[in-house]
């Protein structure tokens, strides 16, 4: 065998994963428990709430300075009350912890994305309660989302746009089910939107 094809694979230079912060990681977590609520999936929440709550303490240290002790204790109580709270409030409180660790971050596309993300969540689990208006201001959430695009995801823009449209003209209808549809559209299309 030719000694070249014997160092070939020494030669191959692998990049180094890309390192999430510590504030991305909790929120990932904290909006897991959001989604798993969305999706059906109540029997899972009771361990993302563990999940959440563990990822937030290893995380407390490092992102003390940036929030401020006041901000860090009212996340404490809101994971430890999270506990005994229903499925749905779990959600609600999951997307308030996130909302409240996006202060830690600059603004960027990114951050956009994941408000929007926030915002249409939030209307979702309103709208399963029941409460079709007002919603949190999902388009206004969007907009900047759809402004930014600068035509990357030309068709992902469109549907967003319908979608849009749809969760109006359900809200006007007063059909939780064609609103909720069209925010999981929106939810979906969120992750289209992420990718490059």
């Amino acid at each position: 065998m030719p000694l070249l094809l014997l160092a070939l694979p020494a030669l191959v230079v692998q990049a180094p994963a890309p390192t999430v912060k510590p504030v991305d990681r909790v929120q990932g977590l904290f909006e897991a428990i959001t989604e798993a609520f969305i999706e059906g999936k109540r029997g899972a929440m009771a361990g993302l709430v563990a999940t959440g709550k563990a990822g937030w303490e290893q995380a407390r240290p490092d992102l003390l300075k940036a929030l401020g002790e006041a901000e860090a204790v009212a996340i404490d109580r809101q994971v430890k009350a999270m506990a005994k709270m229903t499925p749905r409030e779990q959600a609600v409180g999951a997307l308030g912890v996130s909302k409240a660790l996006s202060r830690l971050q600059g603004k960027s596309r990114q951050q956009e994305l994941r408000h929007a993300h926030r915002t249409a969540m939030l209307a979702w689990c309103l709208v399963d309660s029941g409460q079709l208006n007002p919603l949190p201001g999902v388009a206004g959430a969007f907009q900047p989302v759809i402004d930014g695009d600068k035509g990357s995801h030309t068709l992902a823009v469109m549907s967003v746009q319908e979608s849009l449209k749809r969760l109006q003209e359900s809200q006007q209808k007063q059909q939780p089910g064609g609103a909720k549809k069209a925010l999981k559209d929106l939810l979906k299309l969120v992750d289209v939107l992420e990718k490059p």
